[in-house]
């Protein structure tokens, strides 16, 4: 059976699966079963792999087993593991008299555990434990479409490099000319060495030994500028470098669709920055760093062949031991490597939740339940540290001590030359300094070795940004320039990500006309802000069709859309920076002039005029705490501020007392005027004046027309706001 590791938190499900079907000679690879899954942020459902194997020709089910049950089972089985987890029971052994059961643990590796410990973290504190049982129904094997693979340089990423590389070429090849300088002045140096000794000291002629002394400086002197001019020019360019390549994940993760980021933890996507960070360390300065060693090893191994090779015999094989010996634990370290991730990952998450949530922890009496949370997932992350630092002493100390076992037979070798009349003196210091300039190439070879292996996991997590399609691909319709009026939705239907998860909108079709108000009431959970984010483009409809005008909102580029469109969300955001900015939050130059007409609509400019930097006064995480309400009339100035088409209010008003929102309906009836106006609200205050009312139920549209008319029903609307009609009354 083939090991898949899980490349994101949520991939166990299908690693599990690839696993089970490679046990079967299903050769499919994990990106091509990931394609079969929606995934969520809580990965996947046992359902999901029931269904998704019933694709493949395999008959699955869930099922409770005891631990002697599951031990007679002979073949691989999918464990539901603490809860939470999926991971595969291979096979049970025992050792010592005590049984061990093997496991492969998409998270971690293949492990083994012992009958206890095992029990207690599968069942838990039930008598019996869940357990996925998978088997073809026959020798079918199902044509899943090819995802090529993404080899490390012929990823996105490296041609992200390679064409900073080619724009900045005359620096690099600057920087490689002075290298290499440095090196043949090194390589010359043990040649000059045996001339001072045999030469020079050996005739006892002072002049020659003088004459080649300051042969030797110039060398050293030329070494060091060249080495010290090169690193200057190769610490600017990687500066540069840097700030290109951050600059292009950037980019990347803004043209990203939002679904992208409803099925990833925000700290799992932040963490590809660190991986990003690798793999340009490792194409700046452990790339060039091992064209050196190359050509150091090359070069002195040549010196060193042509002054014995007794001793070049002796070196060349305790070297290719050491390789081999640190060959040895890449399995594991990158097994290791992918564990940390993902804990990580899990471990910043949780910190951040903590640090900005923490009057809600503190009102709730939560500290110690955090805080044990957070050292659960600490302890796992030692454990792991602790591994890989045991790890790479093995793997240093071995190579260490075969470095030492080099010099040691080689220097031994060369006293038994010397003694029996077979090499100078001047041979001997040419050969320890060649042995001494060896080490540190050596060194760099080994480590370059680790230093792939984590440029290519680094790469591999990375390759799922960079070959995620952009939100804009596959469109075709540009409507920067049309002026764009209806939006008609026809029978549409939709579900979230999750094989499956239930249709949260069913059979929807409603026009919004043109310069008109349209209100979208029903009770929490019927599809209402769903409905919302499907017109802004943030999910393409699971059935039907959005139009906007002519053209179907599935051709249009999203960019240019929203473009038109002016929001406020109930969850919306304020950013770290002035009101100011917050404001204009779309734009690089700030007009004044249209951010106090914005504000004076909003309701909100007194407020602002009354501190003391007006304007440009600091709010969000960097500045002044903003009550619920203030913030909410800064997103309405910010949606107004774009003078959009469209504008689109999802409980705009709800955190504002009953003044402050009638204020704002009254300047808001004026400002709608030429434009579609779409809303959502629970207050009759706000939508009695609307041209139509929709009132959604249970994700269907079960009322539409006016306020008027859907009172005189005496239906669904009339129970959402009755109460406020007898207030109001």
């Amino acid at each position: 059976m083939t090991f898949y590791h899980q490349l994101t938190t949520t991939d166990c499900g299908a690693a599990c699966l690839c696993m089970i079907l490679s046990y079967y000679n299903r050769p499919y690879s994990l990106q091509q079963i990931k394609k079969l899954f929606e995934f969520t942020r809580v990965g996947v459902s046992m359902q999901d792999i029931i269904d998704n194997a019933g694709k493949l020709r395999f008959s699955a089910k869930a099922v409770k087993l005891t631990y002697e049950e599951l031990v007679s089972i002979d073949i691989p089985v999918i464990l539901y593991w603490k809860q939470d987890h999926f991971l595969v029971y291979e096979k049970t052994s025992i050792k010592s008299q005590s049984k061990y059961i093997h496991l492969s643990d998409p998270a971690y590796g293949r492990v083994k555990l012992e009958k206890e410990d095992f029990c207690h973290q599968w069942k838990g504190g039930n008598n019996k434990g869940v357990a996925i049982i998978l088997q073809p129904i026959d020798d079918e094997i199902i044509a899943l479409p090819e995802i090529p693979k993404t080899y490390f340089f012929k990823s996105k990423l490296f041609k992200e490099f390679s064409s900073f590389f080619i724009q900045n070429k005359a620096k690099y090849i600057l920087a490689i000319l002075l290298i290499l300088v440095s090196l043949v002045a090194n390589w010359l140096i043990p040649l000059v060495f045996e001339k001072i000794i045999d030469t020079g000291i050996g005739s006892k002629q002072w002049e020659i030994v003088f004459y080649f002394l300051l042969a030797q400086l110039v060398l050293f002197i030329s070494s060091f500028v060249s080495d010290f001019a090169s690193r200057l020019i190769l610490t600017k360019f990687n500066f540069i470098l840097n700030i290109g390549i951050k600059k292009s994940l950037l980019n990347k993760l803004l043209k990203l669709p939002i679904n992208f980021y409803d099925t990833r933890l925000n700290t799992e996507t932040l963490q590809r920055f660190s991986d990003q960070n690798k793999i340009q360390n490792f194409l700046t300065w452990k790339g060039m760093e091992l064209i050196l060693s190359v050509l150091n090893i090359i070069v002195f191994l040549s010196i060193l062949l042509n002054y014995s090779f007794s001793i070049f015999s002796v070196y060349i094989t305790l070297t290719i031991v050491s390789i081999t010996w640190v060959l040895f634990f890449l399995k594991e370290r990158s097994i290791l490597e992918y564990a940390m991730f993902l804990r990580q990952s899990e471990n910043s998450n949780k910190t951040y939740e903590m640090i900005m949530n923490m009057p809600e922890i503190k009102i709730n009496n939560a500290q110690h339940n955090v805080i044990e949370k957070i050292t659960f997932l600490q302890d796992k992350i030692n454990k792991l540290e602790l591994k890989s630092l045991f790890l790479n002493n093995y793997q240093t100390l071995g190579v260490n001590f075969l470095s030492k076992l080099k010099e040691i037979i080689a220097i031994g070798l060369c006293a038994f030359f010397i003694i029996n009349s077979e090499m100078t003196l001047g041979v001997l210091l040419s050969i320890s300094y060649v042995l001494g300039q060896l080490i540190y190439p050596i060194n760099n070879l080994v480590s370059f070795i680790r230093d792939t292996q984590d440029a290519q996991m680094a790469d591999q997590r990375l390759g799922e940004i960079y070959n995620t399609e952009d939100e804009n691909s596959n469109k075709s319709i540009s409507v920067s320039n049309k002026n764009v009026e209806a939006i008609t939705i026809d029978n549409v239907s939709f579900k979230y990500p999750g094989n499956n998860s239930p249709y949260v909108l069913k059979d929807i079709s409603v026009t919004l006309p043109p310069n008109s108000v349209t209100a979208i009431v029903g009770t929490s959970g019927s599809g209402k802000t769903t409905l919302l984010k499907l017109l802004l483009a943030y999910y393409e409809v699971s059935h039907g069709k959005i139009s906007i005008d002519q053209f179907n909102m599935t051709d249009v580029y999203p960019d240019e859309w929203r473009d038109k469109c002016g929001v406020v969300l109930q969850d919306g955001k304020i950013f770290s920076g002035t009101i100011a900015e917050n404001i204009a939050f779309s734009e690089k130059e700030v007009d004044f002039d249209r951010i106090q007409k914005a504000c004076s609509i909003a309701e909100i400019q007194n407020f602002i005029e009354s501190l003391p930097m007006h304007y440009h006064t600091k709010i969000g995480n960097v500045g002044i705490e903003l009550s619920g309400g203030q913030k909410q009339r800064i997103l309405i100035a910010r949606a107004i501020y774009k003078n959009p088409q469209f504008l689109f209010l999802d409980e705009a008003t709800s955190a504002l007392d009953a003044e402050n929102e009638k204020r704002i309906h009254e300047n808001l009836k004026e400002y709608f005027k030429g434009r579609t106006v779409l809303i959502i609200a629970h207050r009759l205050s706000t939508v009695k004046n609307a041209d139509q009312v929709i009132v959604l139920k249970n994700g269907s549209i079960v009322e539409q027309g006016s306020h008027l008319e859907l009172v005189e029903n005496q239906s669904d609307y009339f129970n959402l706001v009755k109460n406020q009609l007898e207030l109001g009354a």
